[in-house]
């Protein structure tokens, strides 16, 4: 058992260089061969960067499913179909914003502001159309520029997906939520698309270097809800939205934890 387990790490740390390799240095060509001859000749080179990382990391995922065939990937239609929305979903994978990139030509989310500040990769997220966290100045000049922006991005049909946790879950617990998402929502007058995210965590778990490549696993993205609040009504509250939105998703995964218990009695 210990040289099996062995053999499995090997195969493991092998397989995962590769597809880190494809990773770097697929973001290399792009930037240096398809970004930065688009970027002199376009004016939108928020849209086609997007596109490019939708392209790449859709193949990286490809990869994934050739290198670990025992991982299935189930997309919900509707998951795939969202265009123009605000997507909020539970966090518990550094996969997780790499598998909605790979799902939608146009998206954006929002990046810690500090990312803004590395040489290189802070100008690729700026001209990739992310946009940099401001807790401290919701409404402030420079924030307001990107709420615009963000719903010029939603009227052309691209998603913006938000992890409110701000910070990967542990244990299959949600962590608090942060309201900026429903703040955004409501600046863009826009209802809400709650996605649940299932066992990326199992494929690439939080601490470790390599992928788990070899065991069985089920990664799901699915759409439990969907929230059209009433921004104009006179009891609206983003509280009450955002504390809508982690019932939701609560009882999504209490839902899933009694199906694994009663998976578990059944091999008994």
């Amino acid at each position: 058992m210990a040289v099996l387990r062995l053999l499995q790490r090997i195969i493991d740390f092998c397989l995962t260089v590769l597809l880190w390799a494809y990773f770097l240095f697929g973001y290399l060509f792009i930037l240096l061969f398809l970004f930065i001859p688009s970027y002199i000749h376009l004016k939108k080179s928020d849209a086609v960067l997007q596109k490019m990382n939708y392209v790449h990391l859709k193949y990286f995922f490809l990869w994934v499913g050739f290198l670990a065939p025992r991982t299935k990937f189930t997309i919900d239609a509707d998951v795939r179909g969202l265009r123009s929305s605000i997507i909020v979903c539970n966090h518990i994978s550094y996969l997780d914003p790499i598998a909605l990139i790979s799902l939608f030509p146009r998206q954006t989310t929002i990046v810690k502001n500090t990312f803004f500040s590395v040489p290189i990769f802070g100008w690729f997220l700026k001209k990739a159309g992310y946009v940099p966290s401001s807790p401290s100045e919701m409404y402030g000049p420079a924030m307001i520029n990107h709420l615009e922006s963000i719903k010029r991005h939603l009227a052309a049909g691209g998603n913006l997906f938000v992890f409110p946790e701000g910070t990967r879950g542990r244990d299959g617990k949600l962590a608090p939520f942060n309201k900026g998402v429903f703040s955004i929502a409501r600046y863009c007058n826009t209802g809400l698309a709650l996605v649940f995210i299932r066992d990326t965590d199992k494929l690439f778990r939080p601490g470790n270097f390599s992928f788990n490549m070899l065991e069985q696993n089920d990664v799901r993205l699915e759409l439990i809800a969907k929230l059209a609040p009433d921004y104009q009504a006179d009891n609206f509250s983003i509280n009450a939205l955002a504390d809508q939105a982690r019932q939701i998703f609560e009882r999504k995964i209490s839902d899933v934890q009694a199906d694994k218990g009663a998976a578990v009695e059944g091999k008994k």
